[in-house]
């Protein structure tokens, strides 16, 4: 299992042993740290092994967590989903930031609560993080809200962030809880046409669309062992497209079918689980992508065994991660053995190798039973733009603007709901 470990240590509970052999040693108080939740803290008090926890990162993605669970709130309590985005702007030399929390280092500017010049009536088309965290926002601030989410479950593409780095879970779950426990009306498998749309008669429209995924033009990338990222998304989440009915063998196609049929692609963890003893993918993976979809994708193969070869054209890998978890994943991916090519060209897709020109200049060809381009990834304001074209007032947050991941979402919905708050 990969991992590392450092005074703001990735692995749960690393610090824990040596607390608790000091506290065996000691009269005095010991306070541990670490990446600790709160149920496994209050379990090792209760057992003596230390006195007090310590948190850093938990407090800046929710300072109101110690008052939640005091008052047995804790499934109000905004999840901390380790990503160092506020360790990054340290090393960054930047105001202090976190992902899953826009207000963070801007509390001196916002309302203690929200106070919106009148109650509107919004529509958020997008069932992503930043559509309900729009959601969750709009509601608190006493609007009447509508999500439409064309697929049949809300979480956008966070759901299959959340099955390659599991700590996106808990935001994902956090999310959906908010949008569970308030007014806000959710309508599924729901294409949010202007039609549909203006019949809602909305004085706000809030289009959290993601982003638009194409194939990028490479040589034999048409071939049925090339995935995109959208395929590998529906194959591991049990949905289906005409692309994967084409590239997937009939075993493939059941297994997803009767995932989705009996809901357990719909449970994170099982398929975590279970991709760990049969996936529908040869010994030998290329990524072609080295961004930060790439990288966690990469992670989540070699830990099922796979030889996983990334490639990429720009001379640094890993945007898209904060600089700390950045040194730390392609430390840990080398260490493991994968095999890491930026500065590549000349790529090109054969039967059973991927084919380019390294960093160096010379000739490589790495086996590739299946090829998977994690890339290709633009804003797309298409569907923003047929809404503004029937009349409405439209407002755009998250990847439809530009790649932002889950800060950009969380940070965009802010901002749009700061701005329908101000009428």
């Amino acid at each position: 299992k990969m991992h590392s470990a450092s005074n703001i240590p990735h692995e749960p509970n690393t610090n824990l042993p040596a607390a608790a052999t000091i506290r065996g040693q000691v009269s005095i108080p010991v306070i541990a740290s670490g990446r600790v939740e709160p149920a496994e803290a209050n379990k090792r008090i209760a057992a003596g092994e230390f006195d007090f926890l310590a948190m850093g990162r938990k407090l800046l993605a929710d300072p109101a967590l110690p008052q939640k669970l005091a008052s047995d709130r804790e499934s109000e309590v905004r999840p901390c989903v380790y990503c160092y985005t506020c360790v990054s702007a340290i090393y960054t030399r930047e105001s202090m930031r976190c992902a899953v929390n826009p207000e963070l280092g801007l509390e001196y500017q916002r309302p203690q609560a929200p106070s919106p010049a009148a109650r509107r009536r919004v529509v958020v088309v997008g069932g992503g993080p930043g559509g309900m965290e729009a959601a969750r926002r709009l509601d608190q601030a006493g609007h009447e809200v509508f999500v439409l989410e064309r697929g049949d479950r809300l979480g956008g593409t966070l759901r299959f962030a959340a099955l390659a780095y599991a700590a996106n879970e808990r935001l994902l779950d956090w999310l959906r809880g908010r949008i569970e426990s308030s007014a806000v009306e959710v309508r599924l498998n729901c294409e949010a046409v202007p039609e549909l749309v203006q019949s809602l008669q909305p004085d706000h429209v809030v289009v959290a669309t993601g982003a638009r995924r194409d194939m990028p033009d490479i040589p034999g990338g048409d071939q049925d062992h090339v995935y995109s990222g959208d395929d590998m998304r529906r194959m591991m989440l049990g949905e289906n497209s005409a692309e994967l009915q084409r590239k997937t063998s009939r075993l493939t196609r059941l297994a997803t079918k009767v995932g989705a049929a009996t809901g357990l692609t719909a449970n994170l963890e099982f398929v975590r689980k279970t991709t760990r003893s049969w996936m529908p993918l040869g010994a030998n993976i290329a990524i072609i992508g080295g961004e930060l979809v790439g990288l966690e994708l990469a992670e989540f193969l070699a830990e099922r065994g796979r030889r996983v070869a990334v490639i990429d054209e720009p001379p640094r890998m890993g945007e898209g991660l904060t600089v700390v978890r950045r040194m730390r994943l392609l430390a840990e991916l080398r260490e493991h053995g994968l095999e890491l090519y930026p500065g590549s060209k000349e790529i090109r897709i054969e039967a059973g190798s991927v084919c380019f020109i390294d960093s160096e200049g010379a000739a490589q060809t790495v086996p590739a039973d299946h090829v998977i381009v994690a890339k290709g990834a633009t804003g797309d304001s298409t569907p923003a733009n047929a809404l503004r074209a029937a009349g409405m007032t439209v407002h755009e947050l998250g990847d439809c603007l530009g790649v932002g991941y889950i800060e950009g979402a969380m940070r965009g919905a802010m901002r749009v709901v700061d701005e329908i708050n101000a009428g």
